[in-house]
């Protein structure tokens, strides 16, 4: 698997570089405040594959395949594009709208000054919103080649209603996004829906068709095959756990106050709060239970 490089600059980061014969790219590209710390990563690996291959010449990032747009995964865009200035960032079409409205480019500046705040660090923020926005659109069951592998998309919402995985058949090589949940450190599965249960279920199901050998996790890189046997199997019960849970508290009559509350007590564990800013982790409970109390008509 020397293709498929970690080059996660942070444990609430993202950034999977895969390299192709002919071109390279990264699967989202992570937060920002550790953006630089991210290129460098990038840049280390794409120096080490040319030294390998007796290849004086020197590889440059050709993609960023976008699994979604939140700000944990794409928030270092901008920084890329500067150092990478013909980069294409490739989304589905519903990623692309995304990206081009004030709304979401707002909350990712606000997240990623959070995260600054939570991590203790410093960010400079002073890049062009329009830095966020997407070169190729692709769709489901879409191939791009980076020469001897290819990149097939998997439309997978749930988490997102732009969330995309990709398949390497080559590689037998799965790289997912968060819709079926984040597996943590603590191998306890983290609900992620966030505008959908039942496409979340959808989602599951149909990447549990995927024939692959490896599985890469949102956060993590490859998981260790004990994790990757039966993932899909278990997000399936965690995810409907989730929203018996949500549920139950709107049959008890629970005020939105006491349901956030009580979510948070139930998922916000110590470990999760060591990945997710707090800040962050409240904007997806209220998603989480809005959109479960909408799709179940409880509201």
């Amino acid at each position: 698997m020397d293709r498929f490089v970690n080059c996660i600059a942070h444990q609430s980061s993202e950034g999977q570089l895969l390299i192709g014969d002919n071109y390279t790219a990264l699967f989202d590209c992570g937060m920002m405040f550790c953006g630089e710390k991210t290129i460098q990563n990038v840049k280390n690996a794409l120096n080490d594959r040319a030294v390998n291959m007796n290849n004086t010449h020197k590889r440059t990032l050709d993609y960023i395949f976008l699994t979604h747009t939140h700000y944990d995964h794409i928030g270092a865009l901008p920084y890329f594009r500067k150092e990478w200035e013909n980069v294409r960032v490739v989304t589905g079409e519903t990623g692309a709208a995304v990206l081009l409205k004030n709304t979401p480019r707002r909350v990712i500046r606000e997240l990623s000054l959070a995260a600054t705040r939570t991590y203790n660090t410093e960010l400079n923020t002073d890049y062009n919103d329009d830095l966020f926005h997407a070169d190729i659109t692709i769709k489901d069951n879409d191939i791009i080649s980076l020469g001897g592998i290819s990149v097939q998309t998997l439309e997978t919402p749930g988490h997102t209603r732009d969330s995309l995985s990709f398949f390497i058949p080559e590689l037998k090589l799965f790289i997912v996004n968060e819709t079926p949940g984040v597996l943590m450190p603590d191998r306890e599965i983290y609900p992620c829906y966030l505008t959908g249960y039942k496409d979340t279920v959808q989602s599951i199901k149909k990447c549990s068709q995927i024939p692959f050998e490896h599985l890469s996790m949102p956060h993590r890189g490859i998981a260790g095959k004990e994790e990757a046997d039966g993932f899909f199997e278990k997000a399936l019960k965690v995810n409907a756990a989730c929203r018996d849970f949500i549920l139950d508290m709107k049959n008890k009559n629970f005020t939105e106050d006491e349901m956030l509350k009580s979510y948070f007590n139930k998922y916000a564990s110590d470990t999760l709060l060591h990945y997710q800013p707090k800040e962050a982790f409240l904007a997806n409970a209220r998603a989480a239970i809005s959109c479960t109390l909408r799709e179940f008509q409880q509201v």
